[in-house]
């Protein structure tokens, strides 16, 4: 559990630790842009639009970055300093929201424009958080990963949490613009901050970039367990970005609910991550690594299915609320195992491999979300959501091998 104790722990190495909370504070102000972001400008094109479509096109391409060059950025962020790529990915960030500003109040945005920020943005943000992963493996004890990866999880599920309910606020107090101009100053404040982090550390050319990208690859695949909750990852994703796009299609069709509302019923969904955040480690340590990564799969299932039946606002609050915290379980389960199962020097091309294969089914799924919310119905879509993760979770029982995991010792 994240407590004194683990803060505690950063806090010994004076260098270190400062090293990590500064490059964590930097992702954590991308991570408010980028959830703002994601929240106003899909909305945005659905007023452009007038369709699910046009708010699934902008969702679908966030993740298009993950699928193309998150294995390249993990072999450059290998043979860069961290303090370089720091400073470089934030100042990028800074420029390009920008550039969607001046674009906003010159009248020039459209559907297409969007999508190319949306594309940029992200893999430019991705890069950062791939960096920041490699940091905290340079920096952090290899018996305090699990706390370290909860307390970045924590910190990102704060942010998330925060992200759609300021977003929504500032969209119906300051219109988008406003609200670019806002997330335009957290990415300039945030690029002065990147020159901060400088920790010790010593780069490794290997013996070329294909040469180290295939050594990356080769890693990967001998390590069959995270082979196997890479596959799982892909469909939940899949399935939890099916959800996102049939909750706010409902939202905004069936209960009629404004921007700010919205962003409160996503905002649950932080909330419910923040409270997951917390128990994850002790809840993975007594069930094994499997138990606690297999079970919460079926629990989104339910809730997928369930959410298919309500029309109330506070119950939907509510389960958006578990549906965060459940995801969240899952999700520290194989971020945790990557970290303890993948050497400090391999670790950007692993999470960047890993990172890719992860997101690769989410923007054909999220695209035909917004088609079925059209020309079928809501309920249909949270149907599919469902089955996905049915079919990700007995992948592991019938595929993996894992059978139907019981509460194990760790690592067992």
């Amino acid at each position: 559990m994240v407590g004194p104790a683990t803060y505690g722990h950063f806090m010994t190495a004076r260098r270190y630790s400062r090293n990590f909370l500064t490059a964590l504070t930097i992702y954590a102000a991308y991570a408010a842009v980028q959830d703002m972001l994601s929240f106003a400008l899909p909305l945005l094109a659905f007023e452009l639009r007038g369709d699910g479509l046009g708010l699934s096109l902008i969702k679908g391409a966030a993740f298009i970055p993950n699928i193309l060059f998150a294995v390249f950025v993990g072999v450059i962020n290998d043979r860069i300093r961290k303090a370089t790529g720091f400073r470089f990915y934030s100042g990028l960030l800074a420029f390009g929201c920008l550039v969607l500003l001046a674009s906003l109040t010159q009248g020039l945005v459209s559907v297409p424009g969007l999508m190319v920020f949306m594309v940029i943005f992200n893999a430019v943000g991705y890069a950062l958080g791939n960096a920041q992963l490699t940091l905290i493996r340079l920096t952090v004890p290899h018996e305090r990963l699990s706390h370290a990866t909860s307390l970045s999880s924590a910190v990102h599920s704060v942010i998330t949490t925060i992200g759609p309910a300021v977003g929504g606020f500032a969209l119906l107090q300051l219109g988008y613009v406003g609200l670019v101009a806002a997330v335009s100053l957290v990415m300039v404040c945030a690029f002065v901050a990147s020159f901060w982090v400088q920790p010790d550390e010593e780069v490794s050319y290997g013996n070329g970039f294909w040469a180290s990208l295939s050594e990356g690859w080769q890693v990967f695949a001998a390590n069959r367990e995270l082979m196997m909750m890479t596959v799982v990852i892909v469909l939940t994703n899949a399935a939890a970005g099916a959800f996102d796009v049939a909750l706010i299609l409902k939202l905004k069709t069936d209960v009629l609910a404004n921007a700010f509302e919205i962003g409160i019923v996503l905002a649950f969904a932080g909330m419910g991550a923040v409270v997951a955040s917390a128990f994850a480690p002790m809840l993975r340590q007594h069930l094994g690594y499997r138990a606690a990564f297999f079970w919460p799969i079926w629990v989104l299932a339910g809730l997928c299915a369930l959410t298919a039946f309500v029309d109330s606002f506070a119950l939907l609050c509510v389960i958006s609320f578990c549906e965060g915290g459940t995801a969240l379980f899952f999700a520290i389960g194989v971020w945790s195992y990557r970290q303890e199962s993948v050497e400090a020097a391999h670790m950007g091309r692993v999470a960047g491999i890993t990172g890719a294969i992860f997101k690769i089914g989410m923007p054909p799924v999220i695209i035909l979300a917004g088609v079925i919310s059209d020309t079928h119905s809501v309920a249909l879509v949270l149907g599919m959501a469902a089955a996905i993760n049915v079919a990700a979770a007995l992948f592991l029982v019938w595929v993996a091998g894992w059978g139907w995991p019981r509460p194990a010792r760790p690592y067992a």
